[in-house]
């Protein structure tokens, strides 16, 4: 059985995020499941930035994301990616709402913070010249 993404209907209103940096952002995230693909192993996990990247990602493309969406692009079991929202929302990062359209459904999306901190991580990565995955020490990501 293949599991595929689900993609909420919903949209958001409006789309503030820039578009180099949003490129950027596409490119990390598909960098990292490309390695996880060519390696074949269970040994990257990252879930709170694959998460963070993904709620970036989708706000750029006006969509909305849903728990379950999020514990999928975060590529780790939904157990590991529950505790990584908490900590997420915890820390001011993100934050949930319930979907208008259906009060069983939650949808997360970036706070203020979240955002400035993402793109400003982004930005160094664009300025500093990085290739999609690396890190600033160097080291693939």
């Amino acid at each position: 059985m293949s599991w595929q993404r689900e993609t909420p209907t919903l949209r958001l209103v409006e789309c503030d995020i820039d578009a180099p940096l949003l490129a950027f952002a596409k490119a990390q995230y598909a960098f990292r499941r490309r390695r996880e693909a060519i390696f074949g192993l269970d040994i990257f996990a990252e879930p709170a930035w694959d998460m963070l990247l993904d709620l970036y990602i989708q706000r750029g493309e006006r969509r909305a994301v849903s728990v379950h969406s999020l514990c999928i692009a975060a590529a780790v079991p939904a157990t590991t990616a529950l505790r990584w929202i908490g900590k997420l929302a915890e820390l001011g990062l993100i934050e949930r709402r319930r979907a208008a359209s259906d009060a069983r459904v939650v949808l997360l999306s970036l706070t203020d913070a979240g955002l400035e901190t993402i793109e400003r991580c982004l930005r160094s990565g664009v300025a500093g010249g990085l290739p999609a995955g690396a890190t600033a020490q160097g080291r693939q990501g």
